[in-house]
């Protein structure tokens, strides 16, 4: 689907705040009972009507875990300890070495620097790198920068995106990650075509 640019900030907004925080949060939990509350075929302006039902079916049926599951699978999949099937950071796909903090992540904290970007960095422990922050930037660019929005996706974001989100789906089967993954995922291939509209 061809959405409009509108669409992409409260989207990437909505995403990336829930990938930041475990389930149980104050801030996240609201956020995910609104999203699977959605008629998503009729609402999500990127992907089909099937998929997009598949996706709220499975937030819904994994709406119904425990909080406290909800948080563990957040935690085994999101935040460690231990070696995570699909790490949310750019660097540890983009780096030679794949660190955390690594060239890309100091290359992207550069690059927002140089647009007057602040990076709150004590606002959150995560690297400016981390899928969730970094869907939060993309959500601030389409408000206050525009002419951004791409080379942010070229440059930063769709470097490494599409494979976190290839390597998350079936780390993250059966749980509340698996449908957030796809959604995001569909999101992100539908921001591309703001080219043309």
């Amino acid at each position: 689907m061809n959405a409009p640019a509108e669409n992409v900030a409260p989207c990437a907004l909505l995403l990336g705040t829930i990938l930041l925080d475990k389930p149980s949060s104050s801030t996240v939990m609201p956020l995910l009972e609104g999203l699977a509350s959605m008629d998503l075929p009729a609402e999500w302006p990127y992907g089909d009507e099937a998929t997009l039902e598949r996706i709220s079916q499975q937030l819904r049926r994994a709406l119904k875990t425990a909080p406290a599951d909800l948080d563990r699978d957040y935690h085994r999949l999101l935040v460690g300890p231990g070696k995570l099937a699909a790490p949310p950071w750019g660097s540890v796909y983009l780096d030679s070495e794949s660190v955390l903090f690594g060239d890309s992540c100091i290359a992207l904290g550069r690059w927002m620097r140089a647009r007057g970007i602040e990076l709150h960095e004590g606002e959150s422990r995560e690297p400016v790198d981390h899928i969730g922050r970094m869907l939060v930037l993309l959500s601030w660019l389409c408000d206050n920068q525009p002419d951004q929005v791409i080379p942010f996706m070229e440059e930063h974001l769709m470097t490494w995106a599409p494979r976190y989100f290839a390597q998350l789906e079936p780390a993250a089967a059966g749980t509340l990650y698996e449908p957030l993954g796809h959604l995001a995922s569909l999101t992100l291939e539908g921001v591309p075509l703001l080219r043309q509209s």
